[in-house]
């Protein structure tokens, strides 16, 4: 199975029960400043992750893939084919869940995924975008800063319950416009789940055309003064 079959599998079969059923899925999402990119992140009681490792891919970046998203979620589960079942069980930690996926989509769960308490409001905070950072500063009464080094900075008087509260918001909120704007595009697409892969296909299909990047010219001025 490709990695978007993987994840529609994953996703059928966490929205069917009552415990996800009010989630969002979100399909790759860039944490630890773009530096990782998680296949899947389902915002719904709580902040979850999955990696996915199907049949064409490798396990040489797991380790650093799961170092960062444990310190971001507050569960993380990898998802692989049957082969990769062993390479994953030894380099994944005991708090991270194991699930495989045979080649018709059913999914065995090997190892439940343990909670992971998440207590730090700087990574919390890193899911917001600068706006975002604002409306909740507002939000508490307190006085805004021009850069977002300054609202990071200002937002440590909020409670961390209340930042997470926030954040869970957000990325269902942010989701939902999403697949809204699809919507309005005249497609008939389900609310949830949506992929990145459907979310392009709803896009206007243009021939993409190469853009020739035009070096400025100096001027006389410039050009005569210049060095050697």
């Amino acid at each position: 199975m490709t990695e978007l079959e993987i994840r529609n599998a994953i996703i059928t079969s966490m929205s069917g029960t009552a415990t996800w059923a009010n989630s969002t899925f979100i399909p790759e999402m860039f944490v630890d400043e773009f530096t990782r990119r998680a296949d899947l992140v389902v915002a719904g009681n709580k902040l979850v992750a999955f990696e996915i490792k199907s049949e064409r891919d490798k396990l040489n970046r797991l380790d650093g893939q799961l170092k960062s998203y444990t310190r971001f979620f507050e569960q993380v589960t990898v998802v692989c084919a049957e082969r990769h079942l062993e390479g994953v069980a030894a380099n994944s930690f005991s708090e991270v869940g194991i699930w495989t996926v045979g080649n018709d989509g059913s999914i065995r769960k090997v190892r439940k995924a343990k909670n992971l308490e998440q207590n730090s409001l700087e990574s919390w905070l890193s899911f917001l975008p600068v706006d975002e950072l604002r409306k909740i500063l507002k939000a508490h009464g307190i006085k805004l800063g021009r850069h977002r080094h300054d609202l990071l900075a200002a937002a440590v008087d909020i409670s961390l319950k209340a930042i997470r509260k926030y954040v869970l918001d957000y990325l269902r909120r942010r989701e939902l416009r999403i697949q809204e704007r699809v919507r309005k595009k005249g497609r008939d697409q389900p609310l949830i789940p949506l992929s990145v892969e459907t979310y392009l296909t709803t896009l206007p299909q243009q021939p993409l055309t190469a853009t020739p990047r035009v070096r400025p010219q100096p001027s006389k001025s410039s050009a005569s003064s210049s060095p050697a």
